[in-house]
């Protein structure tokens, strides 16, 4: 690790490489048309169209749906849901600019199936028991750990509408004897702190009363998928050819995951039910 250290981001790719292995793409229908730099295009988070496409089967989507696609970036995930399942979109973020992405609809062919909306989760303009379905990839764990957060965003949820989530975790809480350099967001620190274990997350939910949850575990591909985002940023850029803040996210994540030999960070999927009689 220390030579690896003294050598980025001058590192050679082939080193790279045989650190971190691109994942196979799956044996998804859905995903038959992708390449795997498909499932990885307009995603900064891992996971991709993988996690994107494993958590709308399990959202059991059905055509003419309404789902949210909470912090929804630059709308990948929702016009791959759009276009694959049939749904309608309302794709949610605080920080992308709608206009982009209503532009990336357009170009999709998807215009009467997903409206772009700048708003922040925390403050939803949009009307109570209206979405089948809430999807969120990657942000979750940025609001809501707030006790009071999963009882708000489920007053959107009609009764038997579900809520799918794929997010960073820890397989175990984080401790005072945790190394820095196993924690997200290492050096600062903060982010670590509202990630948490599938444990957790688990009480964190089932404590709100607000759902029934189905499923919530830690994800068998876990760290794989934070070993083959790093590929994709390194395939798409070399690291001494990154922006700074690029080139020090990613080395912060390479010490991360090559220190991390027991899997102590990695992904969860979890799976919730709003109580009630469905439609």
């Amino acid at each position: 690790m220390k030579d690896f250290k003294s050598r980025y981001p001058h590192i050679e790719l082939a080193e790279l490489f045989s650190h971190f292995p691109r994942m196979t793409v799956p044996d998804d229908p859905a995903l038959s048309e992708y390449s795997w730099e498909d499932c990885h295009r307009g995603f900064i988070g891992a996971g991709g169209l993988f996690l994107v496409s494993e958590m709308a089967r399990k959202l059991e989507l059905e055509p003419g749906m309404r789902v949210l696609d909470l912090c929804c970036g630059n709308s990948s995930s929702s016009i791959f849901l759009a276009r694959h399942y049939g749904v309608k979109v309302i794709a949610l973020d605080r920080d992308a600019d709608p206009t982009e992405n209503w532009k990336r609809t357009r170009a999709a062919g998807l215009t009467d199936a997903i409206t772009p909306m700048k708003m922040d989760a925390r403050n939803i303009l949009l009307p109570e028991d209206y979405f089948d379905a809430v999807f969120c990839l990657n942000s979750y764990f940025y609001f809501g750990t707030d006790d009071l957060y999963l009882p708000y965003i489920t007053r959107f949820i009609r009764a038997g509408g579900r809520i799918g989530i794929a997010s960073p975790c820890y397989a175990k809480e984080l401790t005072s004897e945790i190394g820095e350099e196993f924690l997200y967001d290492a050096p600062l620190f903060t982010e670590s702190l509202s990630v948490h274990s599938p444990k957790w997350w688990r009480h964190h939910f089932e404590a709100s009363r607000a759902v029934r949850v189905l499923e919530c575990e830690k994800h068998s591909q876990g760290r794989n998928f934070w070993l083959d985002q790093i590929r994709w940023f390194v395939e798409e850029c070399h690291p001494r050819d990154m922006e700074p803040w690029m080139r020090e996210m990613v080395y912060r994540d390479m010490v991360m995951l090559l220190s991390d030999s027991n899997e102590f960070v990695t992904y969860l999927t979890l799976l919730a039910v709003k109580p009630g009689a469905s439609r």
